[in-house]
C-alpha cells in the first residue's frame, strides 16, 4: 500500500462532498434554504430542513451541526446558501488542493520534507490572525477570509500529509 491512498481517500470524499453542496442548492426551488444562523455543535434546522431528501437533508444538518451557518457570511446559489459558510468551504476547497499538491503521484512536493509542515502550520496560523482580526477590528472582508480559509486548508492538508509520511517512512523502515 502506498503512503498516499488515505490522501486520495480523502480528497475524494471532500471533492464529492464539495461538489454536492454546490449542486444541492440548484437542485430546489429558489431559495430554499435560508435562514439557517445557529451556533455551532448544535442542531438547530432538524425542522427546518424536513423538505429536503436524506442526502440534502445530511450535508446541511452537518453545516447546522459544524458551522455557524451564518446568512451574511455564506455563498448564495439559486437564492440559498450553501451548507457551510464561507470560511468552511474555503478550507475544504483548500483541503483538496492541498492533498493533491502533496501527493506522490499528482503534485510536486514532497510531503515528508520539513518545510512543508513549516509552511502548512504558517498558513494556519495566518488563518487565525486573520480571524482575529476580523473579530477585532469588527470589519467583514470577504475576499481575506476566502483566501485565508484556501489557505488554512492547504496547510491543514501539509501538516496531514507530512504527519502521514513521516509514519508511513518509519513502518517502512526508509528513516
Amino acid at each position: 500500500m502506498e503512503r498516499s491512498t488515505a490522501g486520495r481517500s480523502m480528497m475524494f470524499f471532500l471533492s464529492v462532498y464539495l461538489v454536492l453542496m454546490i449542486l444541492l442548492p440548484l437542485l430546489y426551488p429558489y431559495g430554499s434554504f435560508t435562514g439557517l444562523d445557529g451556533r455551532a455543535g448544535v442542531i438547530e434546522n432538524w425542522e427546518g430542513l424536513s423538505h429536503a431528501d436524506p442526502v440534502t437533508r445530511l450535508i446541511y444538518l452537518m453545516g447546522d451541526l459544524f458551522c455557524h451557518q451564518e446568512e451574511s457570511r455564506s455563498f448564495i446559489i439559486n437564492g440559498s446558501q450553501m451548507a457551510f459558510c464561507q470560511r468552511d468551504v474555503s478550507i475544504v476547497t483548500g483541503v483538496i488542493l492541498g492533498l493533491a499538491v502533496t501527493d506522490e503521484s499528482i503534485g510536486k512536493v514532497y510531503a515528508g520534507n520539513r518545510m512543508v509542515l513549516i509552511a502548512g502550520a504558517l498558513m494556519i496560523l495566518l488563518t487565525a490572525v486573520e480571524w482575529g482580526a476580523e473579530y477585532v477590528s469588527g470589519h467583514d472582508l470577504l475576499a481575506a477570509r476566502v483566501a485565508t480559509g484556501v489557505l488554512a486548508g492547504v496547510g491543514i492538508a501539509s501538516v496531514v500529509q507530512y504527519a502521514v509520511t513521516k509514519q508511513y517512512e518509519k513502518i517502512m523502515g526508509f528513516e
